[in-house]
């Protein structure tokens, strides 16, 4: 035997010396009271292994120093010392039990998350609602049932859409069962957002008056203008029996309103009494001209006779101007639907920013007439060079900004370029590289050259140009 089990042992016989003797009863009739054993200790003292060897202590303990020899006749009390007990494995008796995590304990695999499926809903049966639409379709019962509480409630408040809608759902019910058991099955949220033309139909039949097919397309505006107007006097109403398809059709694709204007709002708001205060104008942001037509009545109702069939123009050239950007450029049939009623007065001068002749026309009366025929003949003339000064002040708007450095390259920085103005003279550098900005001294004067003159020199190069002249806007008085 080692000297750490001698030493083990004999540690072992003096405690339980020392507990008989504290056992042993005490004079004068009272018993001491039981040794307690250390604190965190617990003396195990069949606590051997089942090769009959006791347990080592840890790896590490603070052992007291090794005697050499051991005591024969008895052994001096030493220090107690805590031995902490290594927690034995035990193997489980049901092999099957050792795949289980033990009782009272979750085991969460991180690795693969759980995933929640929805329940799918319930499909429902046209026996039965056609059952609530015979009993209860008046009040939107079948609309209820199949999951359209929209529907139920405007069913429900207004009488099965006068009766009407009740009876077309007679005919029609066995495809709102099919959409709504569709509808449940693929779980998908973007098809309880699509429009369809039989219920875009059914609310233009007796509601279509009050514009609840417009607010159904999400076509508020026109939605609005219905109910306040009576479906635009009804002549709207019969215009959308033509073009619902195309109303469903844009309720559905993904084109914002701001970017292009719809072909059926323009059509409805030009040919209904509407057109008469210019909302079609309005609609095409020609702000202008709709508050000429709300003024004039439609200027006189000929430039709303008009617009039935130039519309499409009208369209077609706002749509263009948001793809290129904003033009300023006028057109010829403007000005001449401006000429016919209102040119005595000069109003198509004044869409030509002819001012001066408009107040000549204003007072004279359109030159007595005279200058009024004459310009019958030359309106395509005045159309074009007014189209024409718009595009020299556009191409000298854009001069002016790049004047301080005309020798612009792409991905080169240039500094900032001083620029001296001397008698409308406009001096700048036509180098390659241009001059150092202010405040810098020229590093290298071979390669930077400076400018003298208002000219910048680089050998190897010809002459320079002459100073750029800046023109003058010209402003039109005539």
């Amino acid at each position: 035997m080692s000297v750490c089990q001698y030493r083990i042992l004999a540690r072992m016989s003096t405690e339980k010396e020392t507990l008989q003797r504290r056992s042993q009863p005490v004079p004068g009739g009272q018993q001491a009271p039981p040794a307690q054993p250390p604190s965190g200790f617990t003396p195990n003292p069949q606590g051997a292994n089942p090769n009959g060897h006791l347990q080592p202590p840890l790896h590490g303990a603070n052992l007291p120093s090794q005697p050499q020899n051991l005591p024969q006749g008895g052994y001096q009390q030493q220090p107690q010392y805590i031995y902490p007990q290594v927690p034995q494995y035990v193997l489980p008796q049901n092999p099957s039990l050792s795949q289980q995590p033990p009782t009272g304990y979750i085991r969460y695999n991180l690795n693969h998350p759980v995933m929640f499926c929805p329940t799918p809903a319930p499909k429902k049966s046209i026996l039965e609602a056609y059952l609530l639409l015979i009993v209860l379709g008046l009040f939107g019962g079948h609309h209820f049932y199949l999951r359209r509480p929209v529907w139920g409630i405007l069913y429900f408040f207004s009488f099965g859409l006068l009766g009407a809608g009740w009876l077309i759902d007679i005919f029609r019910l066995p495809v709102l069962v099919s959409r709504c058991n569709n509808d449940a099955s693929q779980q998908n949220p973007n098809l309880a957002m699509k429009k369809h033309l039989d219920d875009a139909y059914v609310l233009w039949f007796p509601g279509g008056f009050l514009g609840l097919h417009h607010f159904y397309l999400n076509n508020i505006g026109l939605g609005v203008l219905y109910l306040f107007t009576f479906g635009l006097f009804g002549v709207g109403w019969l215009i959308d029996a033509c073009l619902m398809p195309y109303h469903v059709k844009k309720a559905n694709s993904n084109i914002p309103d701001c970017i292009e204007k719809s072909a059926a709002a323009t059509c409805i708001l030009a040919v209904s009494p509407a057109g008469l205060l210019g909302a079609h104008h309005y609609y095409l942001n020609r702000i202008g001209f709709g508050l000429l037509y709300t003024f004039s009545f439609g200027i006189f109702g000929v430039g709303y006779i008009v617009d039935w069939c130039r519309f499409p123009i009208l369209l077609k050239r706002y749509n263009r101007s948001k793809e290129i950007g904003h033009t300023s450029h006028k057109h010829l049939d403007d000005a001449y639907l401006l000429w016919f009623p209102l040119g005595f007065l000069g109003f198509h001068h004044f869409y030509l920013n002819r001012p001066v002749w408009g107040l000549l026309y204003m007072f004279t009366f359109g030159l007595l007439g005279i200058g009024w025929l004459i310009d019958l003949c030359r309106m395509w003339k005045l159309v074009e060079n007014c189209n024409k000064e718009i595009d020299e002040r556009v191409h000298l708007t854009r001069n002016n900004r790049s004047v301080a450095n005309p020798n612009y390259i792409p991905g080169q920085y240039y500094g900032n370029v001083p620029t001296t103005t001397v008698g409308g003279h406009v001096s700048v550098s036509y180098g390659q590289f241009g001059p150092c900005p202010p405040g810098y001294s020229n590093p290298n004067p071979e390669i930077y050259p400076t400018q003298q003159n208002g000219y910048g020199s680089v050998p190897g190069m010809n002459d320079q140009p002459p100073p750029y002249e800046a023109a003058s806007i010209p402003t039109k008085g005539h």
